[in-house]
């Protein structure tokens, strides 16, 4: 579980910069341009804020306002639906994906008080197919002493806009996808959607690093 987090801690150091690396002309169409680019920029914020990555609230609205644009939480939230997305009204999906976003945003702000100058190892750059859909972009976590960390960014284009986005987080073949799935669908099945979307904003209104129940 803590690698996992680590992991988390990573994702946001790569991605939540990436509205000043917009400033430079990132190229969301390229994927592993725009996570290298971004990637390059982040490490010198989080030098630079050190004395804030305590703050919760600060870590929570980073996380808001630089990564959540650059990560399909919609995407997500359907594949953490599964099957009951197609049995629930367009209003409850809706209420399950904005609950699961900031539901992520919990959770990549908690991971983010882990980090402790960990360097991020690019992955070479590939050409990457223009009728791929998906592709994985693997980073190393490198830290004196350590074995080194893979982390296996997951993406997906959008067939509308051609950008790609992260839809999920792979680290020592444990995916914080189906970490997620494995959570929440079978309170899904109980409950159904709406009732677990309710569930999940009453569990980030409180502020509870547990995991939902």
């Amino acid at each position: 579980m803590r690698k996992m987090l680590l992991a988390c801690v990573m994702m946001c150091a790569s991605l939540f910069t990436v509205s000043f690396a917009s400033a430079a002309q990132v190229d969301m169409k390229d994927p592993f341009k725009m996570m290298t680019e971004v990637a390059d920029q982040a490490f010198n914020k989080l030098q630079q804020n050190k004395d804030k990555v305590s703050d919760a609230a600060f870590r929570k609205d980073l996380v808001r306002n630089d990564l959540l644009p650059y990560v399909d939480t919609r995407y997500a939230a359907y594949k953490v639906m599964g099957t009951y997305a197609k049995k629930a009204s367009a209003a409850d999906r809706d209420a399950f994906s904005n609950a699961f976003a900031e539901y992520i945003v919990s959770s990549f702000a908690d991971a983010l008080a882990l980090y402790k100058n960990q360097d991020l190892v690019a992955p070479e750059y590939k050409k990457v197919s223009a009728d791929a859909t998906q592709v994985n972009v693997k980073f190393l976590i490198r830290e004196a002493g350590k074995k080194d960390l893979e982390l296996i960014f997951k993406l997906r284009k959008n067939s509308k806009t051609s950008e790609w986005r992260a839809y999920d987080l792979v680290s020592e073949g444990i995916s914080m996808l189906s970490a997620k799935e494995s959570e929440l669908n079978p309170l899904i099945r109980e409950r159904g959607v709406k009732g677990v979307a309710d569930l999940i904003n009453k569990h980030n209104a409180s502020g509870s690093t547990e995991a939902i129940k």
